[in-house]
């Protein structure tokens, strides 16, 4: 059976792949460590009554842990309400020859051979097609589709190019929670 399935983008997936991309790797550890930082030197300023230099110190902190996230989180609303794409539900399956892309009546199969990675997180899985072009699968969507999904991707993609992030939670301090099944 190839895995299909059907994606209603949403804010929160779309917030949380913006997220994966700018606090994960080099240039996410370096926002938290300068952050990290930059709090402690502005503690140790108003220590020593340097307001100044504390309030400035206070000032890159919360841009870079606060005001971050703010503005991805506003860029994810403003691409969804901005792009066609999102405007109608994409239908997406997994063929031999590559992934049948489905909406509003196209369709169109992107080749595997034109895929660069595939990164999984807690809520999402995304194929790439370059470094920060990828096709977004919220899990929820999904849903019992996963299993197969993630069979079918080991398959078509060597292990290095396959990145699963989906049981680790640091830098998805942002993202949103599992829902608990009853």
């Amino acid at each position: 059976m190839k895995p299909s399935f059907e994606v209603k983008m949403t804010q929160e997936a779309l917030f949380e792949f913006l997220m994966f991309h700018t606090y994960h790797g080099i240039k996410g550890i370096l926002y938290l460590v300068v952050g990290v930082a930059c709090w402690i030197g502005a503690i140790i300023s108003f220590a020593m009554g340097r307001v100044s230099w504390g309030l400035g110190l206070v000032f890159i902190f919360a841009t870079l842990l606060f005001v971050v996230p703010s503005i991805l989180k506003f860029s994810a609303a403003s691409q969804l309400k901005k792009s066609k794409i999102y405007s109608t539900p994409i239908r997406y399956t997994l063929e031999k020859d590559g992934l049948r892309v489905e909406r509003a009546g196209k369709n169109k199969i992107t080749p595997w051979k034109d895929m660069y990675r595939v990164m999984m997180t807690p809520n999402l899985v995304a194929i790439y097609q370059t470094p920060y072009a990828a096709f977004i699968f919220p899990n929820s969507d999904i849903g019992p589709q996963m299993d197969p999904l993630k069979k079918t991707l080991r398959t078509l993609f060597p292990e290095e190019l396959i990145e699963d992030n989906s049981g680790k939670i640091l830098p998805f301090l942002f993202s949103r929670k599992k829902k608990k099944k009853k």
